[in-house]
């Protein structure tokens, strides 16, 4: 009997296991066909919406994009500081591309940088003690000031406007929040090297795509593009030739990021010993410069020498750049005076420093200057926010400034803060000036001096700039110029190692 009841359990505990086994292949095999199928549905899916319904298909793959975008954005903030100069260098060219040029660019900018610093709120980040170091670098205190007297801007009596100054406080929320958000993250120099990294990228794709613009001509969608509106395409063919724009907004936007890039990268590429390493960046500088001259827009050849010049100011003190200084200037005088073929980019190049000040556009600019001046000196607070310009036509029609053409931050600046305003922003730009020379003269490592001296001189070259553009008010400029600003007030307080290592590109 019990030899009966052992083998009967036997039984049915092999019978229960083979069920079991057999309920467990079924599941690993439903776990793999589901694996296989629910892809192949969703691209289905996706592909007859996209036939029947094309822009309802667009919309959803955007929606899905966009989630996941943004979720990476509020797990990682690196990521998303990536994203966001990803989108500010690439997204003009998909609007043109895709939509007509009808996105709003700075919106979707405005809910990736809120994203991102969402990302430090929601994961307890320690705000408090990195407001606490940003504000004791002095230059994040100062800046602070700018923007609170900006905000007070708003109770102008000259221009008051509340719609008007909407935009001017989602534009000092945006930048500021990038700044912090850089700040934040460049506590190490592997962080630092990686931002580098993928702003190089960039700025050569960037310098690729311009050259293809030019070597090949504008493509269809760009041409359609530039006849959607006379006034952009009489900006865009001038004298002959056309101004490039490649992946952003405008042909300035494309000069200034390039003489910047070219002077940073050029900072990077003196001080790197790995001769490979050298020689892709000195090959990236090559074609940004290439690049700049396709734009055709004058004020990016001051830049350029300008930011140059300061690098070698900065650096005397080493043999290697006194050698390239020499060579530097014996090629400026070589290309302004050599016996060169004529086209259009030399033509402009001579004419920005043989004849700049006589230009007819130039003289133009000036005598607007000099008209403006007596409203400048009876506004110590200037005329308000978006007075000046085609903002002044919108916001504030009938005013004094309304549809004055500034054709100069520095020039906007004034006449919008006032003199006092103004010589705040100076002030600033004069601290994070001082910051980056003091920190290159009293560091030791040579990585570092290389990072204070290539920065300095590219924020630099954002300030001669504003001279003559707006050279600091587009998305693609800020998220270069405030993070060069992290960079320089990192460095002597993020503990990074004193070795004289490369940064590598």
């Amino acid at each position: 009997m019990k030899a009966n009841d052992v083998i009967a359990g036997q039984l049915k505990t092999s019978i229960r296991s083979a069920g079991n086994k057999r309920l467990k292949f079924s599941y690993n095999q439903l776990y793999k066909w589901l694996a296989i199928l629910l892809p192949f549905v969703f691209a289905l899916f996706l592909g007859l919406l996209m036939a029947e319904k094309t822009i309802l298909g667009l919309g959803f793959i955007g929606l899905l994009v966009g989630f996941a975008v943004l979720l990476i954005c509020v797990l990682n903030a690196e990521a998303g500081l990536y994203i966001i100069l990803a989108y500010s260098f690439l997204i003009s060219f998909f609007n043109r591309l895709f939509f007509e040029d009808a996105i709003t660019v700075g919106v979707f900018a405005d809910i990736l940088i809120g994203t991102t610093f969402f990302g430090f709120v929601i994961r307890k980040k320690n705000l408090k003690k990195e407001g606490k170091e940003f504000i004791a670098t002095k230059v994040g205190a100062i800046l602070l000031i700018v923007y609170l007297y900006t905000l007070f801007e708003i109770f102008n009596p000259a221009g008051p406007s509340i719609k008007a100054a909407i935009p001017v406080i989602r534009k000092i929320a945006s930048v500021f929040l990038i700044l912090f958000i850089a700040f934040s993250l460049f506590k190490s120099e592997k962080k630092i090297q990686r931002f580098i990294n993928v702003l190089f990228f960039f700025c050569v794709l960037s310098a690729v795509y311009a050259c293809v613009q030019e070597w090949h001509g504008f493509f269809e969608f760009e041409m359609d593009w530039l006849r959607a509106d006379p006034r952009r395409f009489r900006m865009t063919f001038i004298n002959g030739g056309a101004r490039r724009m490649s992946f952003f907004i405008d042909a300035v936007a494309l000069s200034i990021i390039m003489s910047v890039g070219s002077v940073f990268f050029t900072g990077i590429a003196v001080r790197e010993t790995n001769m490979r390493k050298r020689l892709l960046i000195i090959a990236g500088v090559v074609l940004m410069i290439i690049a700049m001259g396709y734009s055709l827009i004058r004020t990016s050849n001051v830049m350029i020498v300008a930011g140059i010049s300061m690098l070698m100011f900065i650096t005397m003190d080493k043999k290697l750049t006194r050698i390239l200084a020499g060579i530097g200037l014996a090629g400026f005088l070589f290309i302004l005076y050599g016996p060169f073929w004529f086209n259009n980019q030399i033509a402009q190049f001579r004419q920005t420093f043989k004849g700049g000040t006589k230009d007819p556009s130039y003289l133009v600019r000036e005598m607007n200057r000099k008209s403006i001046q007596p409203y400048m000196y009876s506004h110590p607070f200037g005329g308000g926010l978006s007075t000046t310009g085609e903002e002044g036509l919108m916001y504030h029609p009938g005013h004094r400034l309304a549809g004055f053409p500034p054709d100069s931050g520095y020039l906007k600046k004034a006449l919008e803060l006032g003199w006092i305003g103004f010589a705040l922003i100076l002030f600033l730009y004069f601290r994070v000036l001082k910051k980056g020379v003091e920190g290159y003269f009293s560091n030791t490592s040579a990585k570092n001096k290389m990072l204070f001296a290539a920065c300095t001189a590219a924020l630099f070259t954002f300030y001669v700039g504003d001279f003559s553009q707006v050279a600091m008010g587009q998305i693609t400029d800020v998220v270069v110029y405030y993070p060069l600003i992290a960079i320089i007030l990192r460095l002597p307080t993020g503990n990074l190692p004193s070795q004289n290592q490369s940064i590598t590109v």
